[in-house]
C-alpha cells in the first residue's frame, strides 16, 4: 500500500468515527456557543474537532490546521498538512438540513493531495488521491462530461461581508450558467462537482479548510482546481471544474 494511501485510510477512519458522533449526538451537540454576524460556532464543531485531532496525532501527526483550534502541532509546514474543517456547514447542522460534512485533507506542499468529505446526515462518504482516483464509498466517481456553462451547474457561496463587486459577480454567474446552487457547505458542493452532480465550484473568501478535501476529490476525479491566496491561514480565491467547462470567474 502506498504512503498516500495509508494517509487517506487515517483520515477516512477519523472522519467516519466524527460524522457517527456528529449524527448521534445532534440533540446535545446542536447548541450555540458563540455567534459573530452571519457565523454562528455550536458545541459540535469543537467535540468533532477534538475526536480529529487526538486520531491524527495518534496516527500521523503532521501539523494541522483546522477551522476551531488554528495550527497545531510543531513541524515542517512545508511538508505534509492536515486541514481540517470538523463540521462544515454548521447552520445547517444546527436547523437540520442535510448539507453538512466532516472535511479531511492532507497537503503536500501547501497543496491537496488527499481527502474525505463524509455528509453523514445523508449516509455518503467520499474520498481520493490526485493521480490515483476518487470514491464514493468504494465506488469510483468522476466529474461530469457537460462542457458548457449554460448547460451546466455552478456551486457558490457569497460570503457574510460580501461588497458590491462581489455581488455584481454573482449576478454574473447567475446569468452565465443553467443553474447556480447555494448548499452551504463548501466540501459538500466541491465533492459533488467531483461525482458529476454539478460542474463547476466558485467561492471569494473560503479558508483552506473549508475546500482543501473537496479540491483534491475534484482533481482525483479528473477535474483541475485553482486556489488563489497570500498563505494558508488567510482567505482564499477558489475554483473547481470538470476541465471541461472554462474555469468559473
Amino acid at each position: 500500500m502506498s504512503e498516500l494511501r495509508e494517509l487517506l485510510d487515517i483520515a477516512v477512519r477519523a472522519a467516519d468515527a466524527a460524522g457517527a458522533a456528529l449524527k448521534s449526538h445532534r440533540a446535545e451537540w446542536g447548541v450555540v456557543a458563540a455567534e459573530y454576524g452571519r457565523e454562528v460556532k455550536i458545541d459540535a464543531d469543537q467535540r468533532a474537532e477534538a475526536l480529529i485531532l487526538t486520531a491524527l496525532k495518534e496516527a500521523a501527526p503532521f501539523p494541522v490546521i483546522s477551522e476551531e483550534a488554528g495550527w497545531v502541532n510543531s513541524g515542517d509546514r512545508a511538508g505534509y498538512v492536515w486541514a481540517v474543517d470538523p463540521l462544515d456547514g454548521s447552520v445547517n447542522y444546527l436547523r437540520g438540513y442535510p448539507h453538512c460534512a466532516v472535511s479531511i485533507a492532507l497537503l503536500s506542499q501547501q497543496t491537496p493531495v488527499l481527502g474525505v468529505v463524509n455528509c453523514f446526515v445523508l449516509g455518503e462518504r467520499f474520498s481520493g488521491i490526485v493521480g490515483e482516483g476518487a470514491w464514493l464509498w468504494a465506488q469510483p466517481i468522476a466529474v461530469s462530461a457537460i462542457d458548457a456553462p449554460a448547460s451546466g451547474i455552478l456551486q457558490t457561496g457569497v460570503p457574510a461581508r460580501a461588497g458590491e463587486e462581489t455581488m455584481a459577480r454573482f449576478e454574473s454567474r447567475l446569468r452565465t450558467w443553467r443553474k447556480v446552487r447555494m448548499i452551504g457547505s463548501a466540501a459538500s458542493a466541491l465533492a459533488y462537482v467531483a461525482a458529476g452532480r454539478a460542474e463547476a465550484y466558485r467561492e471569494s473568501g473560503s479558508m483552506i479548510w473549508d475546500v482543501a478535501a473537496g479540491c483534491a476529490l475534484t482533481r482525483a476525479a479528473g477535474g483541475d482546481f485553482h486556489i488563489a491566496g497570500g498563505s494558508l491561514d488567510a482567505p482564499l480565491e477558489v475554483a473547481a471544474w470538470n476541465k471541461k467547462v472554462p474555469m468559473p470567474d
